[in-house]
């Protein structure tokens, strides 16, 4: 039986789901995320196989179970059991990652684990339930911030992991779909370089030199061209008015959105509509 479930908050990369299990055992299909279980009710022993491997544990109240993504397993317990899970997506450990190092992660392994004392993730828990249960304003931040401090916890003495080497190197795919999404979808509004450099998950500084180093040019200068195509495709529709073009791309007024679109082009607004 279900007893909790976030989905529907739309928490973004952690979602908290509670169940009540009668004794049995369940087959665990290759997951997309990290799922971390912690255990209320009557204390029990759970035991975990996977091919050929076995282990087992006693689990309840104050214990924490951590299963691994993208692998096969099964569960089995005595005694009924009521429990709490928290799904982490493996690219928000990735992020924490390149927050931490601030070099790109070539492999990070967290492994299962049966049973565990771990105050940090039950008061994470916790903090999820409350906001699940009465959360008021400000409940995105407290989430996200939840959701990094269990990444980071993760990475301290969970995981095993492998740096790249790449000091030089630009922002990874998964970093630059990210910041491109985020400046489509915020062309009107002053986006800034924190703004920016907290989606790829590393401090401005080394965002600014990975982010040239991929593109060719600078965050600002992207951001710019960026709304002046937008703007492109606008003024090719012929009946936008130019005003409402430059707040839709971002632009403090007509005016501005005018002399940027010549020093970029080298035609007005005006000439490129009528000759488009």
């Amino acid at each position: 039986m279900q007893t909790l479930d976030s989905a529907c908050q739309n928490w973004n990369g952690v979602t908290l789901k509670g169940y009540r299990y009668h004794r049995q055992s369940a087959e665990i299909p290759p997951m997309r995320d990290y799922m971390i279980v912690g255990y209320g009710g009557t204390p029990t022993t759970m035991r975990r196989k996977v091919g050929r491997s076995r282990e087992e544990g006693s689990v309840g109240p104050g214990r924490i179970s951590l299963l691994t993504r993208a692998e096969e397993s099964t569960w089995a317990w005595r005694d009924p059991i009521d429990v709490r899970h928290i799904y982490l997506g493996h690219e928000e450990i990735e992020t924490a990652a390149l927050g931490v190092f601030d070099r790109d992660p070539l492999s990070i392994e967290i492994g299962d684990c049966v049973s565990r004392e771990d105050p940090l993730i039950l008061n994470c828990f916790n903090m999820l339930e409350a906001e699940l249960r009465c959360g008021g304003f400000g409940q995105r931040l407290m989430v996200d911030a939840v959701r990094s401090q269990l990444a980071v916890h993760l990475l301290r003495h969970y995981a095993r992991i492998r740096l790249r080497d790449d000091a030089g190197a630009g922002l990874t795919p998964a970093q630059r779909r990210r910041v491109v999404e985020m400046i489509e979808a915020r062309l009107c509004e002053n986006i800034t370089l924190d703004e920016l450099a907290r989606v790829a998950g590393m401090s401005a500084f080394h965002f600014s030199r990975r982010f040239k180093a991929s593109f060719g040019i600078a965050p600002y200068g992207y951001v710019i061209r960026a709304r002046i195509a937008r703007a492109r495709e606008m003024l090719r529709r012929r009946n936008v008015p130019q005003k409402v073009i430059a707040l839709e791309c971002g632009f403090s007024d007509q005016s501005h959105f005018s002399r940027t679109f010549r020093k970029i082009t080298g035609v007005s607004p005006r000439r490129y509509q009528n000759e488009a």
